[in-house]
């Protein structure tokens, strides 16, 4: 089970789409940034840059923040969505 730290803005919406086609479970918890809530003291302990989006991954324990690097984690945890040497 994943944990999506994420508001409605394209760099959010990538790790749910991410998320969505690789069948992998996962709740929303949304940070209102109109709210400043990227801000808070809890948020700012899992993405310190205080940026969206943010996971926690509940299978292992890794908290990870940035699109970017989370599609390449979430990727290769799974296998898929990447190629198989750096040739491809």
């Amino acid at each position: 089970m994943i944990d999506l730290y994420t508001w409605s803005t394209p760099n959010g919406r990538k790790v749910s789409i991410m998320l969505k086609e690789l069948g992998v479970e996962y709740e929303v918890k949304p940070i209102d940034i109109g709210k400043n809530e990227q801000f808070t003291p809890q948020y700012l302990a899992l993405s310190p840059n205080n940026k969206i989006p943010a996971i926690v991954d509940h299978d292992n324990g890794t908290t990870l923040m940035e699109s970017g690097a989370i599609m390449l984690y979430l990727a290769d945890k799974h296998g898929r969505f990447l190629p198989e040497s750096s040739k491809g």
